[in-house]
């Protein structure tokens, strides 16, 4: 299966924790089907946690208080962020990028961002959005392709845009998904 247009999302389970409780201990990663989130849903595939076109480029737009209305407003239910991190470096990293901004991080905190773990690539693998980066630091050298796909209330996908260059953000920016929103 390859997500397209038309298309719907693999079912096949990614993996997400929870913030941490102020002074609380860790929780256990729960089962996360997307296809089971309340849709219209925007899901954001990324090559890596807290690498720099990841944490400097791709994620900073989307994770301000002006975005998140915007998004809300066109009728985005929920926002995943999908990479092959296992889920306690996607939720270290929700937390780094958070940290600054109680706004947005009370988002992820409620649950309408959730940063969720495809540690063996098996979802990006069935989306069709895994690329072989030949990286040493992770399972098979396998990453996700940058990539912004919009779901309607249904569940079918509306857009995907995928940047071929994984340093470049353009079809996956913040700006390239609030274009195709208000088309």
């Amino acid at each position: 299966m390859t997500v397209e247009k038309g298309s719907t999302l693999p079912s096949k389970p990614l993996y997400h924790l929870s913030p941490k409780a102020v002074g609380g201990s860790a929780s256990a990663p729960e089962k996360v089907d997307v296809t089971k989130l309340e849709h219209p849903l925007l899901t954001l595939v990324v090559p890596g946690a807290f690498t720099p076109a990841c944490t400097e480029k791709h994620m900073p737009p989307y994770l301000t208080k002006e975005a998140i209305d915007s998004l809300k407003k066109s009728g985005i239910k929920q926002v995943v962020v999908i990479s092959v991190d296992s889920p306690f470096i996607t939720r270290a990293w929700s937390e780094d990028l958070t940290q600054d901004n109680p706004e947005v991080k009370k988002f992820v905190e409620d649950g309408y961002i959730k940063f969720l773990s495809d540690a063996g690539a098996e979802w990006l693998n069935e989306a069709g959005l895994d690329m072989e980066a030949n990286d040493p630091f992770v399972k098979d050298g396998i990453r996700g392709s940058r990539s912004a796909i919009l779901t309607d209330g249904k569940g079918k996908v509306v857009y995907v845009g995928v940047d071929s260059n994984p340093v470049n953000v353009d079809n996956s920016s913040f700006e390239a998904v609030l274009l195709e929103l208000s088309n």
